[in-house]
């Protein structure tokens, strides 16, 4: 059985009303009882399923990374595109460009 957090069924950690772990941990309550935290679906469906916390919390961080990157990635862009705006609106040939640029895009 895989585990994630600081206790196993066979080896549960110890814990007080305030610290019970986070994600799926089995623990021994403070009367000896032992509990699953449950961290993931999977094992609140199933106590005896594989905990999927390590996969989720690694599948997260990479979303967040990538959702990062295409924020930079849009803000470049969004400046590019202000920039470049500005530039033709400043030209002298500004209306022959534009009107180049809605040909070549079909518009």
């Amino acid at each position: 059985m895989s585990n994630t957090g600081t206790g196993s069924r066979d080896n549960p950690v110890e814990t007080t009303p305030d610290t019970v772990p986070t994600g799926c941990s089995w623990f021994l309550d403070p009367d000896g009882t032992l509990c699953l935290s449950p961290g993931c679906m999977a094992r609140v469906q199933d106590p005896e399923a594989e905990c999927l916390c390590d996969t989720l919390t690694t599948q997260h961080a990479r979303l967040k990374r990538r959702m990062r990157e295409l924020k930079d990635r849009q803000k470049y862009a969004d400046n590019w595109w202000h920039a470049l705006t500005a530039a033709v609106a400043a030209h002298p040939d500004q209306n022959a460009i534009l009107a180049d640029t809605r040909r070549r895009a079909g518009r």
